[in-house]
């Protein structure tokens, strides 16, 4: 039975704001009950994970890192291949927008470091995936821990200077900084630059192993693996410490665990995760009553992200509120995707990438740790609305030839009776596929989420 045009508006949220954007016929299969089928979601086992054993491990990918250009690109290429494939394969894709949530709150930039390249994918399967429905702290705990993290924020060499080794250079407060700021407490939540500098010397000693240095006794890491996390305890700093006013004991590597627990469960940090999931997912401007409930969740249930997330899509305004979000590039071309059957191999990857590439938007490439914006301001610009209609125009070029629908067809597979009026008379006009699919793909249903 075909969806009512209620039901349709209803399914369209589940799938364009909290899912990747339907396929074909997708909308009637979960327009009985669209919040069901994202709880379903949330409750489906490894739901997340990516079962792919040509894929590396860390160790293989830290060590692959570290061989040479060539080598870290080619691990980046395929975990990307990975990545979108699951996208693709989605059903809504609620999942997979928190797992690009969580990859993004967690920025790197593969641009920096030949490590970062080899191994931000693996990081992202092995870190968030493994983590995105379980414990925000033991997913901190795998990032900060991660070669790709302490490079890109540059603690690979950070010493207490009151260490063993304290006299052969000091430390570095980069990582300690955008803990606080960007990934737990957020700016302006009551932490003072002492703070900072205290959780720089927590941090100090947290390392990875370069290659150069296996089996060097001056490198203080005796049987480290090449590209795997390292705590060199001669090169931390030694003594307890008070950070936020509570005092660590000195117990090596274990004072920073201490510390990172305690990040993770803060009430600010609950706050500051609770306000840009909602700016993420329903609104640029978040009120107390969206982003209150989320929070609570997270903080009672001492950062269950499972919880925080059915916390999210249990608002009222997540159902209420019109389609304000603009999709960024990178979701807009994972829906064109989804939308005409694609699918992302290596002929057409550049059909892909280079639209995001003239839109800022390439998968781990945010040139700073903030990750890319979420607001619209960011991409609601006239270049950038003109580089979404060239997009629009190349993926009807590259891939219409595939579909078999004509464009009002396909829109109505897609949106049902959701589709605007005004939409669906100019598809029944534009029966031509290269002008009615770019219609369709440059419609608000489509654009916004």
């Amino acid at each position: 039975m075909a969806l009512s045009a209620s039901q349709a508006k209803t399914a369209r949220l589940a799938l364009q704001r909290f899912g990747l954007g339907p396929k074909p016929g997708l909308m009637e299969a979960i327009g009985g009950d669209p919040l069901a089928a994202l709880k379903a979601e949330l409750d489906a086992v490894d739901v997340a994970l990516i079962d792919d054993p040509s894929l590396p491990s860390a160790a293989q990918a830290g060590k692959l890192s570290q061989k040479d250009f060539a080598s870290a690109e080619e691990v980046r290429q395929r975990e990307l291949a990975a990545r979108i494939d699951k996208h693709l394969s989605a059903g809504v894709g609620f999942v997979e927008r928190l797992v690009l949530f969580w990859s993004n709150h967690f920025s790197m930039s593969i641009n920096k470091d030949q490590v970062i390249r080899g191994t931000i994918g693996q990081l992202e399967r092995d870190v968030i995936r493994k983590n995105v429905l379980g414990n925000f702290s033991k997913m901190l705990r795998g990032v900060m821990q991660h070669p790709g993290m302490i490079r890109y924020l540059d603690n690979q060499d950070s010493k207490g200077p009151k260490s063993e080794r304290g006299d052969w250079g000091g430390f570095n407060e980069n990582l300690a900084r955008e803990l606080m700021e960007l990934h737990t407490l957020g700016s302006g939540a009551g932490y003072t630059e002492a703070d900072v500098t205290q959780m720089a010397l927590v941090l100090t000693g947290w390392s990875y192993i370069r290659s150069w240095e296996v089996g060097q006794d001056w490198a203080d890491a005796p049987g480290g693996r090449p590209g795997m996390f390292y705590f060199r305890e001669k090169w931390h700093q030694p003594g307890a410490i008070t950070l936020r006013g509570r005092r660590y004991g000195a117990n090596g590597i274990q004072q920073g665990q201490e510390v990172l627990t305690d990040l993770a469960r803060a009430r600010a940090t609950a706050q500051h995760i609770a306000f840009k999931l909602v700016r993420h997912f329903i609104t640029d401007e978040p009120t107390p009553e969206m982003v209150e409930p989320v929070a609570a969740a997270f903080r009672d249930s001492r950062g269950d992200l499972k919880q925080t997330a059915l916390a999210l899509i249990s608002l009222p305004a997540a159902w209420s509120r019109e389609h304000t979000k603009i999709r960024t590039p990178y979701e807009l071309a994972i829906a064109q995707f989804r939308a005409l059957g694609t699918r992302y191999t290596t002929q057409n990857q550049w059909a892909f990438t280079e639209p995001l590439r003239a839109m800022d938007h390439l998968p781990w490439e945010r040139p700073a740790p903030d990750g890319f914006p979420d607001e619209n301001y960011a991409w609601l610009d006239p270049d950038g609305m003109t580089i979404r209609l060239d997009t629009a125009m190349l993926s009807v070029d590259v891939f219409a030839g595939q579909a078999k629908a004509t464009p009002l067809a396909l829109g109505r597979s897609l949106y049902g009776k959701s589709l605007s009026d005004d939409t669906e008379g100019a598809l029944t006009w534009l029966a031509e596929k290269r002008t009615g699919y770019t219609v369709l793909f440059m419609s608000p249903e489509f654009q916004r989420r």
